[in-house]
């Protein structure tokens, strides 16, 4: 391999610890830059779009922690601790993060980046405070790697960033997919704009409408409660002492979680969380076990799979909580929502569009498993130098 050397973090570039504008500060957030906190790294390599922004105000409140593009974020508190992105363009990270502005000069940013993403353990380790973890910015600086000259890392970054820019075009085909498909079903459910006999949007082509408790709605339709359409049921108990890996997926309140070789529910199928985490709604294509932090659809009886899924998904169940503490979603209060109930036979016409592109987000989202797992694989060998690069 290319002689390697022995380097600090902060001898690649600037080491900045984030801040968050003080609360006195009126207009801070609202903006349009980028306010990075650990939540929002959430497996992507570029970070980009955040869950909050900060005005030019707040900007100019805490301007010595900006990041311009190529810098590397690292959370370095708690069970966060570790995660590592990039930055997309000029950002601001909170206190819990410290970032490298890298000197382009001697490092490839992108080098960087695949340097630290397999050492969320070790910055773990590393990390002082029992309670509450903590990475400091001179700990960070001080934490050593092994780096090869620029041209190698240039060809390293070549090998890995094309399996990731071909991860990342599958994901964004797979949100695409999502997109159409809730467009799809709001335009003929929520809008009444699906086809009618003759190919036009119903409602307003004049399709004929007649009142009800919920309003005008299509002439051929029905009012009722959720649960005349699907019939949610609580997940089965398993714990992790009593599972065997196989090929049923589990599905907890947050979506898969690990696999089992004994299944529950014949697929397709529909879940949702009932405790811990409410509001996130999966489409399972095989077989599968619901837990019982979950809710699972146990019977479509004016529904189907996939049409049952962008239901769930179009409902707020933030405000069906019944827990305190914990988020909980009682399934008899979410039965009882009343309901605009579509014929079966423009269900069935959604179910053939919408499933289609529900099997195409299938396809991809394996193909990101395998593009993954060899990145991951790869990894550690090109930057062993177990694996030579010219």
């Amino acid at each position: 391999m290319s002689h390697t050397e022995t380097i600090e973090l902060g001898s690649i570039g600037r080491i900045v610890t984030g801040k968050t504008p003080s609360s006195a500060i009126d207009g801070a957030f609202g903006g349009d830059v980028p306010f990075i906190t650990p939540s929002d790294m959430d497996g992507r390599k570029w970070i980009e779009t955040t869950e909050r922004y900060l005005t030019s105000a707040g900007v100019n409140a805490v301007k010595n922690s900006v990041l311009p593009k190529n810098s590397i974020a690292v959370s370095c508190i708690g069970s966060d601790m570790g995660k590592v992105v990039m930055v997309a363009r000029n950002s601001v990270s909170n206190q819990q993060i410290n970032s490298i502005i890298v000197d382009e000069e001697r490092y490839a940013p992108e080098y960087i980046y695949y340097l630290l993403l397999p050492r969320q353990k070790e910055l773990k380790d590393l990390a002082s405070g029992s309670a509450t973890p903590i990475l400091s910015k001179g700990l960070f600086s001080k934490v050593t790697a092994d780096v090869v000259p620029l041209p190698t890392q240039l060809a390293i970054v070549e090998i890995l960033s094309s399996l990731d820019e071909k991860i990342e075009l599958n994901r964004k085909q797979n949100r695409t997919l999502e997109a159409i498909a809730q467009a799809l079903f709001k335009h003929w459910f929520v809008d009444f704009e699906f086809p009618d006999e003759n190919g036009r949007a119903y409602k307003s082509s004049g399709g004929t409408m007649q009142p009800s408790e919920l309003g005008e709605i299509p002439v051929d339709w029905q009012t009722g409660r959720l649960d005349d359409v699907i019939v949610l049921q609580r997940g089965f108990d398993l714990p992790q002492t009593k599972r065997t890996p196989g090929p049923y997926p589990v599905l907890a309140a947050s979506g898969k979680n690990g696999s089992h070789d004994e299944f529950k529910v014949k697929g397709p199928g529909v879940t949702t969380g009932r405790s811990g985490v409410i509001g996130r709604v999966f489409y399972v294509h095989e077989d599968f076990w619901p837990l019982n932090t979950s809710l699972w659809v146990k019977e479509f009886k004016k529904a189907k799979p996939a049409y049952a899924y962008f239901l769930l998904m179009s409902l707020d169940f933030e405000g069906f909580n019944a827990g305190s503490a914990v988020p909980t979603l009682n399934r008899n209060h979410v039965h009882s929502l009343d309901m605009v109930i579509p014929s079966m036979e423009l269900i069935d016409k959604f179910e053939e569009m919408a499933s289609s592109l529900l099997a195409r987000q299938k396809c991809n989202t394996e193909q990101i498993d395998t593009l993954s797992a060899l990145r991951d694989t790869l990894l550690p060998k090109l930057m062993s130098g177990e694996i030579r690069v010219a």
